[in-house]
């Protein structure tokens, strides 16, 4: 698309990429001025939402498509840590949901106890969040073993 994915590498802290080169860098300045000038532009409020909305879905994609270029251009060793980095964080995702669940269902024993059981115990988002994360483990997981 725009972006190569030798201009940028990952970030130390979040997620995403950052600029690695100074084609990077400007495409990162040049995104950014695109979407101020749009922001300034004195245009009708109705016309500046979808020219903002068109380009924010060009960079969304080539982000996208730089971030899945990007582990052929890194060398093994920082594939390998960004896969420990994501694991590690993903991990981390869960203890922390479980735990929300955990203290709400604690937060919430007198309403439990006082209907019976009938009212969910945390809240119902948190269960759709770790049922998400399972169902995207467990076919990642069936899609490299039939890769490989």
């Amino acid at each position: 698309m725009i972006g190569k994915p030798e201009w940028f590498t990952y970030r130390i802290f979040g997620w995403g990429i950052r600029p690695k080169t100074w084609q990077g860098w400007v495409y990162a300045a040049v995104a950014a001025l695109l979407i101020g000038f749009i922001m300034a532009a004195a245009i009708n409020n109705a016309i500046k939402t979808w020219f903002f909305g068109i380009l924010m879905a060009v960079f969304v994609f080539d982000i996208l498509h730089i971030m899945a270029q990007l582990p052929k251009v890194h060398d093994e060793r920082e594939n390998h840590h960004q896969l420990i980095i994501e694991r590690n964080v993903s991990f981390a995702a869960i203890v922390a949901l479980v735990a929300v669940a955990l203290y709400q269902t604690y937060q919430n024993r007198a309403i439990i106890a006082a209907s019976n059981g009938a009212v969910f115990p945390f809240d119902i988002s948190i269960l759709i969040v770790l049922g998400v994360m399972l169902l995207t483990k467990a076919v990642s997981y069936f899609y490299v073993k039939t890769r490989m």
